[in-house]
């Protein structure tokens, strides 16, 4: 039996919700004060984007604020579950399907590859995040430019103080970097997702095996086939069906909690997912109007609107690829379950498979509110953006 654990990455994330008191070790007042400052430090980012966009004179700086309010109150959405929410979250990635139990080491080897190929793609991703954050803080101290504006490239125009200044440049520093921690418990969304899909595949494989020889089996096949007669063969065939029939059982129970775990993760997110949806294409309009019309005073603020436009991509694919592959897998457990061998088994054991072949073959799919989570739900969103695009254009 080979089992897979949680990505080591993961558990470094975990860590690193816990050295700022994100989530808090101890309990009672201290816990109920961190979390306090954390609610209410938290709104502020999005708040000061969201005043500057109605404060600032130059109104590609307000469209960009706009976009900027927007991310970070998504970003904001996914502070509120780290706060209060810890306990389900290491729920779900502990969960048993998460930690997977195979037997067969090819479908082990292939899996372990499937999750660290996956998990190539999502580092480099979050680095990227914590490395514009980063840039964004240093790149607008006075060393480095002559404007006196704030990270973002928010020029802060409508501020005449010098505390104030200061005092706003050194807090939106903070809560910059303050949202790329925020930004970790992308990688664990998108890690539990990928384990669904995967345990659809790996349920789909038991499914294929059911009725085989085993290996003893296959060794003494040829001698038994030359001892047994006709009558032999049913009397044996009864146990062998009856085996059958359990080991389908306890794949159908197990698909049954699969599709109530996926249920409740779905529940479980369902307002981070319906802000995603319902905002991503006000990002992804937004990034591609800067990208093409608005002023670019240096390479830091064009990496700055390509790094929005990707973030904005990124964010509904991802979620909407991973869902879209539960679907799939979902949907190929009915022709698995006909690859097995139940011809060879008794009528009453065929018509447990015929009804569940027919169970089986409604595919488990994720919607949030009227939105379907799939890869056609992410192309009306592109198409969106793009008609948003061309409004904005026009004006």
């Amino acid at each position: 039996m080979f089992t897979i654990q949680i990505d080591e990455t993961l558990l470094k994330y975990i860590k690193i919700f816990y050295q700022p008191g994100i989530w808090p070790r101890d309990e009672g007042i201290s816990k109920i004060v961190k979390r306090l400052f954390y609610t209410f430090f938290g709104a502020l980012l999005p708040f000061f984007f969201s005043t500057n966009a109605f404060l600032c004179a130059d109104r590609n700086e307000a469209i960009f604020s706009v976009q900027a309010g927007i991310i970070t109150w998504v970003s904001y959405v996914k502070f509120v579950y780290l706060l209060f929410k810890k306990p389900e979250i290491l729920t779900f990635l502990n969960d048993p399907i998460i930690v997977h139990s195979i037997e067969n080491r090819e479908e082990y080897e292939q899996t372990n590859k499937k999750i660290k190929k996956f998990m190539g793609f999502v580092r480099p991703y979050l680095l990227a995040l914590f490395i514009t954050a980063a840039l964004l803080d240093v790149i607008k101290l006075p060393m480095f430019s002559n404007d006196k504006g704030l990270p973002g490239f928010i020029s802060f125009s409508w501020n005449n103080s010098e505390i104030i200044f200061w005092l706003s440049y050194l807090l939106v520093s903070v809560l910059f970097m303050l949202t790329a921690v925020i930004s970790l418990i992308t990688a664990i969304i998108w890690y539990i997702m990928l384990n669904y899909s995967i345990e659809y595949q790996l349920l789909g494989n038991k499914l294929k095996k059911l009725g085989a020889p085993t290996k003893m089996n296959q060794n003494t096949n040829g001698k038994r086939e030359k001892l047994k007669t006709d009558v032999r063969s049913q009397k044996t065939s009864v146990p062998d069906s009856k085996k059958f029939v359990e080991n389908l059982i306890v794949l159908v129970k197990s698909h049954r909690n699969l599709i109530e775990t996926v249920e409740r993760f779905r529940s479980f997110f369902s307002t981070l997912f319906l802000a995603q949806i319902t905002t991503s294409g006000i990002v992804i309009c937004v990034a591609v109007y800067n990208l093409a019309y608005a002023s670019k005073e240096s390479f830091f603020q064009t990496h700055l609107f390509v790094s929005c436009l990707l973030f904005g991509l990124f964010e509904i694919f991802v979620v909407m690829y991973l869902v879209n592959e539960i679907t799939v897998a979902s949907d190929g457990l009915s022709y698995c379950l006909f690859e097995s061998n139940w011809i060879e088994q008794t009528e009453s054991c065929k018509k447990y498979v015929i009804i569940m072949g027919e169970v089986l073959k409604q595919p488990q799919q994720l919607v949030i509110l009227i939105y379907p989570m799939n890869l056609e739900t992410f192309m009306k969103v592109v198409n969106g953006a793009y008609s948003m695009f061309n409004i904005l254009k026009s004006f």
